[in-house]
């Protein structure tokens, strides 16, 4: 069979962090390897391509069409699926990705034939198949109109495959991740041992954690290409001897690459020496959870963390001069002189790079909105990007709230001292960033406009 697996384009109303990076559809690599020994497979990135869905399904048209996405690219998910129908009613559609896991009835659609919901990486190739040679059709796959029934889910059976990374060979050379250039993405755990009470992959995972053979991990490494390696995961940092022996087999092998990785602030904090080692070994950044630097949001969050150890880890990355791309939780009870104390604590220690995210209560996760008032509603898909305001601010109007969003951003990004250290990386990249810095710049810019005269109506 001809297989298409296509990740969609969020809608232009969705803020962009696709402005600052653009990643490789790794779920569809890792899919596409499972059946393209027996089947025709092609990997469309719509992040990337000039021309219209319909017109690329069009130049080769598929028997399968296969779709993923987040939250936020639900109704793309759904007119992909829509186009592929027009072309021909006999094209079949199946839809997963982690939010259809966890909220099945979001795409459940005439136009999509089939949602993944359980075990993607092994009950995919069962399910292509059922359609192929009426094999037998796995559990963890609803059809229309089916509703989820937990009781009859199969139990979680992680297992995370090399991917095929030639499938996207013509769209590499464009991939990046803020000044990380031609960077290649890699997965090496499920989940995460931690329990943060605003993490949508414990919801996910139900709160289990699989982590891929460090052999495994070696051997995909050393096939790929790019020097630039962005590791996924939602907590790489977990574990200290695997670490070390992951540094060990990285010199055994003789690989030289450059990591970018996810880590706790408590774990920076307590392990320098793993960072050091690592820092020598090929680390350049780390995105690190830091969500807050007061200790009643940490609490509230769960984070088992402090402000103290927040600032320890920062100092440790500063010592080692590893990036920190840190991302802060932006709760509704925040006044402007939160947002202010924040602005002086991330200039004071540094901090160059940050994703503010309002709080965002997804649908599965343990906090959010029983004691604050949702002011988008569930539907409107394309705003739960986590950089949407959802939930209505306890000490300021909305347009207030954004504003002080922005104007975080600003004094951390446009902060003259960050401005020159960015001076090092090659005039391309820093072109590239700087768009896409000025095109959410203006996406809060509009949003806040928006807010502000509809508030005037009301």
């Amino acid at each position: 069979m001809k297989i298409v697996f296509v990740r969609p384009k969020p809608l232009p109303e969705t803020i962009g962090l696709q402005h600052l990076m653009i990643v490789e559809p790794l779920e569809l690599e890792m899919l596409a390897v499972l059946i393209n020994d027996i089947h025709e497979v092609k990997i469309i990135d719509m992040f990337l391509e000039n021309k219209e869905i319909d017109q690329l399904l069009m130049e080769d048209i598929p028997d399968v069409v296969c779709v993923t996405g987040y939250i936020n690219h639900v109704p793309a998910i759904i007119d992909v699926c829509k186009k592929a129908k027009r072309i021909s009613p006999e094209i079949l559609t199946i839809v997963g990705g982690v939010h259809v896991e966890l909220n099945p009835e979001d795409l459940d659609n005439e136009c999509i034939d089939f949602r993944v919901v359980r075990n993607a990486t092994r009950v995919f190739p069962l399910l292509i198949g059922h359609i192929y040679n009426n094999g037998f059709f796995p559990p963890g796959v609803l059809t229309k109109n089916q509703k989820i029934n937990s009781a009859e889910l199969p139990g979680f059976d992680f297992y995370l495959p090399i991917p095929d990374r030639t499938l996207t060979e013509r769209y590499r050379r464009k991939y990046f991740y803020v000044f990380h250039n031609r960077v290649a993405l890699m997965k090496t755990s499920i989940g995460c041992p931690c329990n943060c009470n605003f993490c949508y992959s414990i919801a996910l995972t139900e709160g289990k954690f699989y982590q891929k053979p460090l052999s495994e991990i070696i051997e995909e490494l050393q096939n790929i290409k790019e020097k630039e390696i962005y590791i996924a995961d939602d907590n790489f940092l977990v574990n200290k001897s695997r670490i070390y022996e992951f540094i060990e087999l990285l010199k055994k092998h003789n690989i030289h690459k450059r990591f970018l990785v996810y880590g706790r602030a408590d774990f920076i904090a307590a392990n320098p020496d793993v960072i050091m080692k690592f820092k020598n070994a090929g680390l350049r950044s780390i995105v690190v959870g830091l969500e807050s630097f007061f200790d009643n949001d940490l609490k509230s969050f769960n984070k088992n963390t402090t402000t103290d150890i927040n600032i320890k880890a920062m100092e440790i990355l500063n010592k080692y001069g590893v990036n920190c791309f840190a991302a802060l939780i932006i709760p509704p009870w925040w006044k402007r002189e939160d947002f202010i104390k924040a602005g002086k604590t991330m200039l004071k220690l540094g901090i160059r790079y940050v994703n503010l995210q309002p709080l965002t209560p997804l649908k599965g996760i343990q906090i959010g909105e029983e004691n604050s008032r949702m002011i988008v509603s569930r539907d409107n898909f394309a705003h739960w990007d986590l950089a949407h305001v959802i939930l209505e601010p306890e000490h300021m109007s909305v347009s207030d709230f954004y504003k002080c969003i922005l104007d975080l951003y600003e004094k951390l990004i446009f902060h003259p001292r960050h401005i020159f250290s960015h001076l090092k990386y090659p005039l391309r990249m820093q072109y590239k960033v700087a768009r896409g810095l000025m095109k959410v710049r203006r996406q809060y810019k509009e949003i806040i406009c928006a807010t502000k005269k509809t508030e005037k109506h009301n």
